[in-house]
């Protein structure tokens, strides 16, 4: 397979060092927009196929748009049928936090920017090889960067 993040790029990419960003409610209102606000910080999902990452095609990294947090690679992303942005793996494992999520009726793995703790989405066990992960994440809880390959 190739990459476009090389490995010794990933070096370069901010990792997660402990250091959480606290902000309140009110800093988190103004930070975000009124639809990101929605999904990081009270966990709601946008919908399918009406997002602005779920069918991009560009080469680049997805960082949290919350923190600028880099989460996912372009390398890692493909078309799970979902209608949301899905990855098979993080672009840096320890970027990434989880927690058991037991909300409308079903348990399921949330995920999360270890950096903010803002609402990424939810992690399931039916992605493509190597892996066999789907993140399927929300577009408004992330930013993207292009790059060349």
């Amino acid at each position: 397979m190739s990459s476009i993040i090389h490995k010794e790029d990933r070096l370069s990419l901010d990792h997660f060092d402990g250091e959480k960003v606290l902000l309140t409610d009110q800093e988190w209102r103004k930070k975000l927009s009124p639809d990101q606000y929605d999904v990081l910080r009270r966990k709601e999902t946008e919908n399918a196929f009406h997002n602005k990452y779920y069918n991009l095609k560009k080469h680049g990294v997805y960082f949290c748009a919350g923190c600028s947090l880099p989460l996912f690679s372009s390398d890692t992303k493909y078309d799970s049928g979902t209608g949301w942005p899905s990855f098979w793996e993080p672009i840096i494992e320890e970027n990434i936090s989880y927690q058991k999520d037991a909300s409308l009726f079903s348990l399921k793995t949330e995920v999360l920017c270890s950096r903010c703790d803002g609402h990424l989405g939810h992690l399931f066990d039916d992605g493509p090889k190597p892996t066999g992960k789907r993140y399927c994440l929300n577009s408004e809880a992330l930013h993207f960067e292009e790059t060349t390959q």
